[in-house]
């Protein structure tokens, strides 16, 4: 009976080259794979919100800081439930924050806006207002949740 030397993997033998390649092609499409599968297991909770243009209701502001009420039922599921402001509980509310831009349009920067129905979109991020002061209040104890809104052209409900 005649042994047979078994060969070790080298870079000068072939198919010791083409195992690793083989190999490394298949971690790299599970990896591919792993990533698509995650990507699309994200929690796209806002998907309808964010394509929607929706009414809220202003609830406590400050420096452009706010709480806001969603006022269409269909979109409640987007807020937070449980906001404690002088003795009343609101629920389905997100905070967010105004841009000066939006704050001129209301016409004020310093009354109380409590009560103020707008209508809003979301927005990925704040507009850049290199010109914007604004005092360094903030709300206490805010939703949790937080949505970055800007007003639609017809915003005045």
């Amino acid at each position: 009976m005649r042994m047979r030397k078994l060969q070790t993997c080298n870079a000068s033998y072939s198919p010791c080259v083409n195992l690793k390649n083989g190999i490394m092609k298949t971690k790299l499409l599970i990896a591919v794979l792993s990533f698509l599968l995650a990507g699309s297991g994200c929690d796209k909770s806002t998907t309808e919100l964010e394509k929607a243009t929706f009414h809220v209701k202003i609830i406590d502001e400050i420096c452009g800081n706010a709480v806001v009420q969603i006022q269409d039922s269909a979109l409640y599921q987007y807020g937070a439930n449980g906001y404690v402001k002088a003795d009343s509980t609101y629920d389905h509310v997100f905070t967010t924050r105004f841009s000066c831009a939006d704050m001129e349009k209301m016409q004020t920067f310093t009354a109380d806006k409590s009560g103020l129905v707008i209508k809003v979109k979301l927005v990925k991020e704040a507009p850049q207002e290199p010109g914007c002061v604004r005092c360094a209040a903030t709300l206490a104890n805010p939703p949790a949740i937080f949505h970055l809104v800007a007003f639609t052209p017809d915003w005045s409900y």
